[in-house]
């Protein structure tokens, strides 16, 4: 059975997983390239160390939502895979986009088409609507 198949047919999105992805959406929030895009990112990008920095803490924090996004959608880039993180975390695209160094906003709405794209092209389309659903707040 192939992998998708496998995660559409067999793997619940029920409360413990959903809880699970809040609790990495919170622990998100406790690092310190969090608190540095609440202090910057309204008017500045980050720079390339920071981004580097965040990055890290993202693959740190989000081990579960990036190991299912990698095993579903293998066309994923890296900087999708954290576009989806920054994403799920609850960041508007105007801070996501100074999160990843881009301040124009098409460049975001782009990415995320092709990483719609992509996933539909894999039969994902749940797991694109669970990363861009905002039904997990975060508080």
């Amino acid at each position: 059975m192939e992998l998708n198949e496998f995660i559409l047919n067999n793997f619940q999105w029920d409360e413990l997983i959903c809880d699970y992805f809040q609790l990495e959406c919170k622990s998100f929030m406790e690092t310190n390239s969090y608190r540095l895009i609440e202090q910057k990112c309204n008017n500045k990008c980050l720079n390339p160390n920071e981004r580097q920095q965040l990055h890290k803490e993202v693959q740190s924090v989000f081990i579960l939502l990036i190991k299912i996004m990698k095993r579903a959608c293998r066309s994923l880039t890296e900087k999708d895979v954290l576009f989806c993180c920054l994403e799920k975390a609850g960041l508007d695209n105007f801070t996501i986009g100074h999160c990843m160094g881009d301040v124009n906003k098409q460049p975001i709405n782009q990415r995320k088409y092709r990483i719609k794209k992509k996933m539909k092209a894999v039969n994902c389309d749940f797991l694109f609507d669970m990363i861009f659903s905002r039904s997990l707040p975060v508080a």
